[in-house]
């Protein structure tokens, strides 16, 4: 064996070890999931595979969090998992096995070793991986999303970027000079975040612009656990790269930008006028804008999407483009208290989660923008969306064709509008959760398995949801087997048995029989696992 071999194999070692030491959390990433995948390539022109009956790879899949949800929720899809780990490949295996599925694999191995016989895939994910290992595995990340992709294949990949890590490489340089001694894991985490408050007290935030810099730096990681603190700034790897850096290197291998998972990051819209008007003008080319937009915003971390050279991609986007779309929308509309919107007044809406904000007069837009938050968390198809606000505006029939073209084709701008900037989201399936209550109230079987040991559950929407305490103790009951009537039974079998105690503003209900006050209880517990999405469609 060779040096460079020996030297390889030292560092795979080194790696293994650190995440069996200190094991990374295992999570849903939603920007990551197939159906955020698709909807991003079928937005695009390329048609990616449905993504009920598709092949999905997660590289660096840890124990599956991310992995084990998708493969419940999308039973006919096959997915399969590496990692270097081989205490997280256990572990997720458990509750595969737990869980019985049949549909997933995880793998503890090295993902050099992947070759054609793996055969080819629909999506392949590398969440959290692609900065942190050496630089000819990074290239193999590459080869693989060559061979093992299908034509209208997507590939995802996180990383970290120029210009923003300058200033946190600086930072991890400090920390791994602290630590250069220490082998021990708990101390190096220990004495690096002994050196930050040591830092903090040092430089004061109004000494200039390395000051701010750097506080703002550590207040950020002072809130961030010790396993991100550890595999972030404490690994051998952390190499971050510019995105055209990275794109010029994803070409060497026949693979072109399709865009981001996040969407709204790519539109320059979200820029005051002048800068999107600059970055039109000196960056005709999307890879050149992305780049010249990272300068502006001192980006640190992206989630690029890549498929074949020779996927069809168009960036012309229009109605066509919305063929079997759906979308989700949860906007809050900012009004003067007391006053009553008038007709044709502009009205103002904002998504509570990313905090864009919109005005319209369109009586179009405004019926959409309503429709989606009867329905919400459901998403609802565009046309639908479309049909409900022309009857809301029209009374009677449009006998004329065209009108009722350009109409759609006006919405269908909008809401192309919309979700670039971040107001909606848009995706190419049905949901697979329900607003509504059934008779049989059930729970995926991933949410039933986590809620018996924490309060941190995976809803149907792929994001990491947090419970109140009497949730917790009734999701494992939602099997879709018992009705609301038998829930209520339960709880008092758990009150009975002092497991839960129940209260109304931190006493004990007085005046109202106990029956009333626990089916109260499971309809609010219902009501908000549907509003959190955690209730599977029947």
């Amino acid at each position: 064996m060779s040096t460079a071999d020996n030297l390889q194999q030292q560092s795979l070692a080194e790696e293994e070890y650190s995440y069996d030491v200190v094991p990374y959390p295992s999570h849903p990433f939603r920007q990551s999931h197939p159906e955020r995948l698709a909807s991003v390539g079928n937005l695009f022109g390329i048609k990616p595979a449905a993504i009920e009956n598709c092949r999905v790879l997660e590289i660096g899949c840890a124990a599956g969090g991310n992995l084990i949800p998708m493969a419940e929720s999308l039973p006919e899809s096959q997915f399969i998992g590496v990692d270097l780990s081989k205490k997280q490949i256990e572990r997720g295996q458990l509750n595969i096995d737990a869980l019985g599925l049949t549909n997933i694999e995880l793998k503890h191995m090295d993902c050099t070793d992947i070759d054609e016989s793996m055969g080819k895939f629909d999506y392949i994910i590398v969440h959290g991986v692609f900065s942190w290992i050496p630089e000819n595995v990074q290239e193999k990340i590459f080869e693989i999303c060559q061979k093992n992709m299908n034509e209208n294949g997507i590939a995802y990949i996180s990383y970290n970027t120029y210009p923003g890590w300058h200033l946190r490489g600086m930072i991890r340089d400090m920390m791994n000079y602290h630590v250069r001694n220490l082998k021990d894991a708990p101390r190096r985490i220990q004495q690096s975040r002994a050196l930050l408050e040591f830092l903090a007290k040092s430089v004061s935030a109004d000494k200039g612009a390395y000051g701010m810099l750097l506080n703002s730096e550590l207040q950020l990681l002072r809130r961030q656990s010790d396993n991100y603190l550890f595999h972030e700034h404490l690994e051998k790897d952390n190499t971050p790269i510019y995105f055209h850096e990275f794109i010029e290197r994803a070409k060497n291998y026949d693979l072109q930008y399709l865009g981001e998972s996040q969407l709204a990051t790519m539109w320059i819209g979200n820029f005051p006028k002048e800068i999107a008007q600059t970055l039109e003008r000196i960056a005709p080319d999307i890879v050149q804008r992305e780049q010249y937009a990272d300068f502006v915003r001192n980006r640190t971390f992206r989630q690029t999407l890549l498929c074949n050279k020779d996927a069809p991609v168009s960036r012309a986007l229009k109605l066509e483009s919305l063929e079997g779309s759906y979308f989700t929308g949860n906007m809050d509309e900012h009004a003067e208290k007391g006053k009553m919107p008038q007709p044709g007044e502009p009205r103002t809406f904002a998504n509570p989660v990313t905090r864009q904000t919109m005005t319209t007069q369109d009586p179009l837009v405004i019926e959409t923008v309503t429709k989606l938050k009867e329905a919400y968390p459901c998403a609802v198809a565009f046309d639908d969306l479309f049909q409900n606000a022309l009857d809301k505006m029209v009374d009677g029939v449009i006998a004329d064709a065209s009108k009722i073209e350009a109409l759609k084709r006006s919405l269908a701008t909008n809401l192309i509008h919309m979700t670039v900037s971040g107001i909606v989201e848009l995706q190419y399936n049905p949901s697979m959760y329900t607003a509504d209550i059934p008779e049989f109230p059930k729970t995926s079987a991933v949410a039933r398995m986590q809620a018996e040991s924490t309060n941190r559950l995976t809803s149907c929407r792929h994001e990491t949801v947090n419970v109140d305490d009497l949730s917790k103790h009734l999701v494992p009951l939602m099997d879709g087997t018992r009705s609301k009537d038998q829930l209520v039974e339960e709880l008092k079998r758990l009150v009975d048995e002092g497991k839960l105690v129940i209260q109304q503003k931190g006493e004990k209900p007085q005046g109202i029989s106990m029956d009333e006050v626990m089916g109260k209880a499971v309809d609010e517990v219902l009501k908000r696992l549907a509003n959190a999405s955690l209730l599977v469609r029947p």
